[in-house]
């Protein structure tokens, strides 16, 4: 028995379709391991920009503090002019600042939800170290 030769062609597709259909499975299949390690590197690796900019502001912060330390001692923690310090503790777009009313620290560093972060502190004499001890953290829109 003779067959026709479109048969032929309809055989060809059926059989192209089916190795790509199995091609596509393979991609996706290899697409998805590639976004779960993407996703895992990720996770580990986890960039926490506001812990690094707090560990810069608090290394500046202890620079500024010891280069000053004597005329603090001198002065007090209350009299001393803090003014220069949010012009020298500042890391990108984080900085230092003083309340003079108050007489808190503010850490203030930059959130991944389009916020900004302030931590206060207040600065303590224990002999021969100064010490910050937290108080609160507020957050505000940029």
């Amino acid at each position: 028995m003779r067959t026709k030769k479109g048969f032929i062609l309809i055989y060809t597709i059926l059989v192209g379709l089916v190795c790509l259909t199995i091609m596509m499975y393979v991609f996706d299949v290899q697409l998805s391991e590639v976004k779960y390690a993407t996703s895992n590197k990720n996770h580990v690796l986890k960039n926490d920009n506001y812990q690094r900019d707090k560990e810069y502001l608090m290394t500046l912060f202890f620079k500024y503090i010891n280069a000053n330390k004597v005329q603090i001692n001198q002065e007090g923690i209350n009299k001393f002019s803090f003014d220069s310090l949010s012009n020298t503790v500042k890391y990108g777009s984080a900085n230092v600042s003083h309340t003079g009313s108050t007489n808190q620290f503010i850490f203030i560093t930059s959130d991944v939800k389009n916020e900004k972060r302030y931590d206060y502190f207040i600065l303590e004499d224990s002999g021969e170290k100064f010490k910050l001890i937290y108080t609160k953290t507020e957050y505000h829109k940029k």
